[in-house]
């Protein structure tokens, strides 16, 4: 029997990411057009924004890392 997983849980919106960082939305926007950190995936049908655990994990590496 195969265990199923729900995916969903592990997507995160631009707000959940932004207050997980300690940053506003609006600069959490700023960094993603500066290129601080890379613009995340895009859900199909409404352009929505969408981040995974994987992708906070990889964004708190980058930002820690000198420029």
């Amino acid at each position: 029997m195969a265990i199923r997983t729900d995916t969903r849980s592990h997507i995160l919106t631009s707000s959940q990411v932004a207050s997980l960082l300690g940053v506003s939305k609006k600069t959490l926007d700023r960094m993603i057009k500066d290129g601080r950190i890379p613009e995340p995936n895009r859900k199909a049908g409404n352009n929505w924004r969408y981040w995974t655990l994987q992708d906070l994990d990889e964004i708190r590496r980058s930002l820690q890392e000198p420029r």
